[in-house]
């Protein structure tokens, strides 16, 4: 995981390097929440945690970046610090995560977006046996962070706008050490931005999108702890997406997953979960980011109280029709772990 954000870095520098188009930079103060996801959280979740971000980002208005997902959209460099309102038990969180804001509507006063983002966490308070138990959110200093943040922007002159935001926070290690509960948490938002090169955006004519059903093969790898030291976590899916709008879709399809951290009885095959899903997708040209729910057929014995969970991905269009991403798999709001995903369509 530690390679693909080294790399999602590589391309956004060049971005930054080579754009000539729109160029800002944001100061946006955050205030919020943390969401209890379960009963042993509830008491170390009663502070309402608070800081600031600093994004700095470029939109290249040329019809070849617009076609890749037939949108206006930035992309960025975002460094945030937040304060979870318990320094003793939980501390802070300082963050540099790399972002994706589509433009949805636009006039000539107000822009409405939705930044969806991805990065890495510094944590100075985390679980410890002896001096800090209570800390069960995470255990690992350095985690990820995701988020997804609607924004309304409000223009108040040429070169400065106005924005207000809603995120909703996630930071966990992945699976990669436990105890990782992983800690949820929305924040409003309140901040200005300075544009540095403020071109206006050109009209390009929407491609007719086919509404016509889409079929692929997917696959997910990653590592979990077991009794041995880390053991592969392997997945394959095969789904398909019906596209009803221009940056919509529904679909379903099966995953079958195999454990290999997990403990068995007798056979390996004991840790194979079946599980068919439902999916939305929001399609945008090349970018596909879908929220499925899976309801298990199979599970190990002692696997997990859920019957049911939700795998969220982000894939890329690479070349033709194969494509690569990142997936994140969670049991309500508790992830589980993250995985690189590579697939065909056809």
């Amino acid at each position: 995981m530690k390679k693909i954000f080294f790399l999602f870095s590589l391309c956004l520098f060049h971005t930054y390097l080579f754009a000539q188009n729109v160029k800002r930079l944001g100061l946006e103060g955050n205030y919020g929440f943390i969401i209890p996801h379960s009963q042993d959280l509830t008491r170390i979740s009663q502070t309402d945690p608070f800081g600031f971000s600093i994004h700095y980002q470029n939109l290249k208005t040329d019809k070849k970046n617009w076609e890749n997902c037939f949108c206006f959209h930035y992309l960025g460099l975002q460094f945030s610090y937040h304060n979870f309102g318990n320094p003793e038990i939980i501390g802070s969180a300082s963050s540099l995560t790399g972002t994706f804001e589509p433009i949805l509507w636009k006039n000539e006063k107000w822009t409405f977006s939705l930044l969806s983002s991805i990065g890495v966490s510094y944590l100075n308070k985390v679980y410890n046996e002896v001096s800090n138990p209570e800390n069960i959110f995470f255990s690992a200093p350095i985690s990820f962070l995701i988020y997804l943040t609607p924004k309304l922007e409000y223009s108040i002159a040429t070169d400065w706008g106005m924005q207000m935001s809603f995120s909703y926070n996630h930071i966990s290690n992945g699976g990669q050490r436990q105890p990782n509960k992983g800690i949820n948490y929305p924040m409003a938002g309140l901040g200005l931005v300075r544009y540095f090169q403020n071109n206006p955006l050109p009209n390009y004519e929407k491609e007719v999108i086919s509404k016509k059903p889409i079929y692929y093969l997917e696959s997910g790898f990653s590592t979990q702890q077991g009794q041995d030291g880390r053991e592969p976590n392997i997945s394959l899916v095969f789904a398909g997406i019906k596209p009803l709008t221009n940056i919509n879709g529904f679909g379903a399809g099966l995953e079958l997953n195999k454990d290999f951290s997990l403990e068995v009885e007798n056979s390996r095959i004991e840790a194979l979960m079946p599980a068919p899903f439902i999916s939305h997708h929001f399609l945008f040209g090349k970018i596909d980011f879908s929220q499925r729910m899976a309801m298990y057929i199979h599970k190990p014995v002692g696997y997990n109280e859920y019957i049911f969970y939700q795998r969220y991905v982000l894939n890329y269009n690479i070349m033709n029709q194969f494509f690569m991403g990142i997936g994140l798999k969670a049991h309500g709001h508790v992830a589980e772990h993250m995985d690189l995903r590579m697939g065909w369509k056809f």
